[in-house]
């Protein structure tokens, strides 16, 4: 049998701050276990395949021009093969569902008798939504997808019934049906028994030729994950719904060896964890590091989704060092001790600034993840939060991003807000809302005490207060900046989101500018 893999372009608003999209880990891992089980796999990775084509996005609602990054609706499906039988979308960010629910529009004019299923974090939190506005999809895969997309290919291709496949949904007379659970409980529990990504199915010179990293290019880079899911249960995060709450790390020596495997055949110096929660317990990343600096492995790597800070004191934030750890990312979310209690998450603010201090003084790289506006966040919690950051800029951090409160299907707040009837999933406003929160000026909140401008105000004081003091504090750094971003070698995650933000304006003025010369006179 012969599958298709498709991680999709990715629509990105002109007029935004992000960065483009990584290697991409997830479909590398399910190609992995296909390819194991005998089924001939095809991988297309339209982001990176059309790197630089970029085509507007056209859709009346959006407040600045939104383009495509990618491949296009019809080049993508292009590409698939006639004889292809199953087409497997990775459907990862609720933010590119228009685009994404047009390819499988696409793919199923072109392939009628193929079965299309898709997988990832958005679909897993929203599959009754998914059916209803892209019903042509036939089966969704929820969360970790590995072993159950083998038992839902093996029952589909011996006609056997896949009622009693957990882990799954899909439609029963005019009906949707998610089984979350039944007797066939599927969460992989020993992940070392899963097979490395097929990364020789991906375009790795593409990668590697577009300095693709979701961290800092440091060269040629792929992203790695040595644990599965998270302890913790943060009220704004969806990784509850995708992964579940059951953490599991893998072996030492079996991760190194992948990384040494990479770096040996295809010459990649860079490695980007993607784990949720990298750093928990102190003594695997003592060993890990220990590991890495006794084969001389000649490499960096950095955490740029965040991580836990408990860990980290300076023994091993010496270590981290040592063994090629080059940027961290931190995590707090909020500087008052009220919000946190509020959102479920789980740190003492003072060690996390102890924590940062020894990070500096070994040589990493750091950056903060905030998050303002929170549904009850207040005044005094917002000062507070820019106070914890002006003193995360004196321990030595080097960088902070301050993202707008979005409720992500999935999360406890996005049911809770759901609930009091403040938004509803299957209106197309609020997709909308969700891609409009990443521009400059975003043109909704879930505070009952703010206005959006307000809260909006609140994340420029939190730039101008911790990159003001940061500058004060060590005025270095603003002429590395600038160095940094006229000679391309980043060292910071915001160096590396400016850089590719210019880029992104500079690639959709060009489009605009051949459109309006093929405009008739």
């Amino acid at each position: 049998m012969k599958v298709c893999i498709i991680r999709p372009a990715v629509i990105h608003k002109e007029m935004a701050f992000s960065h483009m999209p990584g290697a991409p880990l997830g479909p590398a891992y399910i190609a992995a276990m296909l390819k194991k089980a005998g089924y001939e796999v095809q991988a297309i990775d339209a982001a990176v395949e059309g790197f630089h084509d970029v085509e507007k996005f056209r859709m009346e609602k959006f407040r600045f021009d939104t383009y495509i990054f990618g491949l296009n609706v019809e080049n993508t499906i292009r590409l698939i093969k006639e004889d292809t039988d199953f087409i497997c979308f990775s459907f990862m960010y609720t933010n590119n569902w228009y685009f994404d629910r047009e390819l499988v529009i696409k793919a199923r004019e072109r392939f009628p008798n193929a079965i299309i299923i898709a997988g990832g974090e958005h679909v897993s939190a929203t599959p009754d939504y998914c059916f209803s506005t892209a019903p042509d999809i036939d089966y969704i895969v929820l969360g970790e997808g590995e072993a159950t997309i083998l038992d839902l290919m093996e029952s589909i291709k011996q006609n056997q019934p896949v009622e009693e496949i957990s882990r799954i949904a899909f439609k029963k007379d005019g009906k949707v049906v998610v089984n979350n659970f039944s007797r066939r409980i599927k969460r992989v529990s020993n992940i070392d028994e899963i097979p490395w990504p097929a990364w020789e199915l991906f375009p790795l010179d593409k990668y590697f030729g577009y300095r693709v990293s979701y961290g800092v290019y440091r060269g040629n880079s792929l992203p790695v994950m040595a644990s599965r899911g998270c302890p913790y249960e943060c009220t704004f995060c969806s990784s509850p719904q995708m992964w579940g709450r059951k953490y599991n790390l893998r072996d030492v020596n079996d991760f190194v060896d992948e990384m040494e495997y990479y770096h040996n055949t295809y010459n990649v110096v860079s490695f980007d964890f993607f784990d949720l929660t990298a750093i928990i317990y102190r003594d695997w990343i003592i060993k890990l590091c220990d590991e890495i600096i006794k084969r001389g492995l000649k490499i960096t790597y950095q955490i740029p989704a965040g991580t836990r800070s408990e860990a980290i004191d300076y023994e091993v934030a010496y270590k981290l060092y040592q063994s090629g750890c080059k940027n961290i990312t931190y995590a707090p979310e909020s500087g008052s001790d009220k919000v946190l209690k509020e959102i479920k998450k789980r740190v003492k603010l003072s060690n996390m600034l102890d924590s940062i201090k020894f990070s500096y003084k070994v040589g990493m790289n750091i950056k903060l993840n905030i998050i303002a506006g929170f549904p009850d966040e207040t005044h005094m919690d917002l000062w507070k939060t820019i106070w914890f950051l002006v003193k995360s800029s004196w321990y030595g951090a080097h960088d902070m991003y301050p993202g707008v409160f979005s409720p992500y299907p999935g999360s406890a707040l996005y049911d809770r807000l759901t609930a009091e009837g403040k938004l509803d999933l299957y209106s197309d406003d609020y997709i909308m809302e969700i891609i409009n929160s990443h521009d400059l000026w975003p043109g909704k909140t879930y505070n009952d005490k703010m206005r959006p401008a307000t809260v909006k105000i609140y994340t420029v004081i939190m730039y101008v207060a911790f990159y003001g003091s940061n500058f004060l504090f060590r005025p270095q750094r603003l002429y590395k900046m600038i160095r940094n971003l006229i000679t391309n070698n980043h060292e910071s995650r915001a160096e590396s989101v400016l850089a590719q933000t210019f880029t992104k304006l500079k690639l959709s003025k060009r489009k605009t500018a051949r459109e309006q010369q093929l405009l008739p006179s």
